[in-house]
């Protein structure tokens, strides 16, 4: 399920690998249509990217599927400034690096590409929160 707006994506997926090229292609997609520059949209669709493929890979160990959900969200933060929020959300379980025989970098990637960003975990899932704010659609904006 895709709901896209101009203020907003919503992505309801299945978290199966062969979904990460529909992620991509529709983050490309709205950020295109929002103006987002290029120069920063690689990074962020990265780490939303990233964060989706973490719930693919670790949230739903030894059932047939589960839901991962995607939302964006184009926010002002202050006159002239734009923040792009995505969060990604799963239903599963999360699991301590120690519990995976061979732990990734995929949060410290995610971090290290984005300006910001906060994890919640618990019983009901996990919420990976990710933003951005571009100072090149700053400039853009005052020509």
């Amino acid at each position: 399920m895709t709901v896209m707006d101009r203020q907003s994506l919503h992505l309801g997926l299945d978290a199966q690998p062969q979904q990460v090229s529909l992620v991509r292609r529709a983050l490309q997609t709205w950020l295109a249509a929002n103006g987002w520059p290029d120069s920063a949209t690689d990074e962020l669709v990265f780490a939303v990217v990233e964060a989706f493929s973490n719930s693919v890979q670790h949230a739903y160990p030894g059932f047939a599927s589960g839901r991962v959900t995607i939302e964006l969200a184009l926010q002002a933060t202050t006159p002239g400034r734009m923040r792009v929020l995505a969060v990604v959300t799963d239903f599963g379980h999360w699991r301590d690096a120690g519990a995976h025989p061979c732990p990734g970098n995929g949060l410290a990637l995610i971090r290290s590409v984005s300006q910001g960003m906060t994890l919640a975990t618990g019983d009901a899932g996990t919420c990976l929160t990710v933003w951005t704010d571009d100072e090149e659609l700053v400039a853009a904006e005052r020509r």
